[in-house]
């Protein structure tokens, strides 16, 4: 895929647009459009940029679409990448929003930047980063202009509902929370693709951070894996990347490199204790930046909390500061 142009067709009525990211890794996001007698389905939609914009109108020029035909955008989750421009589309086209469920009371979440700074200043105090290095631990910056404020979903759905996108032709829901609480795959009832937004991807693993709202989140995602192994699906269309085309393998994969991870954090122990911060240090690579440092600490906390639920850890709380010890 990566060397045919951003916007073609994949057939059966669906095609792919490629859009731009101002990021290293990942440089792009896919979306997808689904043709239907009565209108567009669009999965997913990019960020907010000038960029990403006319990348998404020039995309749906060459495959000969008029933006005014989409009447539905689906949003797998509530990242900048996949949600940004929701509110231009919504505000120029006149469509709806379908989103998980969860999406409703994590909306007010995504847009309160202020909240943003305070939890991630609670979790590097919580978890151990040093004296040194917290001022650009905890300095986020100000909200990117590609992720403006967006809306609650006109329409919220569950796992296993099915989403309309033509006579006899449905999307069905299968929800996945871990990479983000209100993941949501989608597969087509037509082909039996699957569309998998950030769950599935085919050459990384998807991050899987400590979210102050849920337990396990890494729990959540293996679980949600193991629901995608079992659906013994093949193609997939990941929205990042190349077309996965044994999705429920590659689920299995990502299931192992998580149980070596798993592995790797439990050695990464120190005999008398270590904090999330500590363990970071040893298992990712070293200098980061203070965005991959915030990122890589959430994952941290979320594979040493799996443990800890587990009973494969325990953890100690002193004077507001938790480490982490083998049993």
């Amino acid at each position: 895929m990566s060397d045919l142009p951003p916007a073609h067709s994949l057939g059966q009525g669906i095609s792919i647009i490629t859009l731009p990211l101002p990021f290293r890794s990942p440089p792009s996001v896919n979306v997808y459009v689904i043709e239907g007698a009565t209108g567009l389905t669009l999965i997913d939609c990019g960020l907010d940029s000038p960029e990403s914009h006319e990348a998404f109108l020039g995309g749906m020029e060459t495959l000969g679409h008029d933006p005014k035909s989409i009447n539905t955008l689906v949003v797998s989750h509530l990242h900048p990448d996949h949600v940004g421009m929701s509110p231009r589309l919504v505000r120029d086209l006149g469509l709806r929003t379908v989103m998980h469920h969860r999406a409703v009371k994590l909306v007010a979440r995504y847009n309160d930047t202020q909240d943003f700074r305070r939890r991630t200043a609670e979790v590097g105090d919580r978890h151990g980063v040093p004296p040194s290095d917290r001022p650009a631990f905890v300095e986020v910056g100000e909200r990117p202009s590609w992720m403006p404020p967006i809306d609650p979903p006109d329409i919220t759905v569950d796992d296993g509902d099915r989403i309309e996108v033509d006579q006899g032709r449905n999307l069905q829901v299968v929800f996945t929370p871990g990479h983000e609480p209100s993941h949501i795959c989608l597969r087509d009832s037509r082909t039996g693709v699957l569309f998998a937004g950030d769950h599935i991807l085919p050459r990384i693993t998807p991050h899987v951070g400590y979210d102050e709202m849920y337990d396990d989140v890494l729990g959540d995602f293996l679980d949600s894996l193991a629901k995608i192994e079992k659906l013994l699906v093949t193609t997939t269309y990941p929205a990042h990347g190349v077309v996965v085309e044994h999705g429920s393998a590659r689920a299995e994969q990502i299931i192992l490199h998580h149980e070596r991870r798993l592995e790797g954090m439990i050695e990464a122990i120190e005999p008398l204790g270590s904090t999330a911060w500590m363990v970071m240090e040893r298992v990712f690579r070293p200098n980061l930046s203070p965005m991959d440092q915030r990122l890589a600490l959430r994952e941290t906390i979320a594979h040493l909390e799996h443990l800890r639920l587990g009973n494969r850890l325990r953890s100690v709380e002193a004077s507001g500061a938790v480490s982490y010890h083998r049993p």
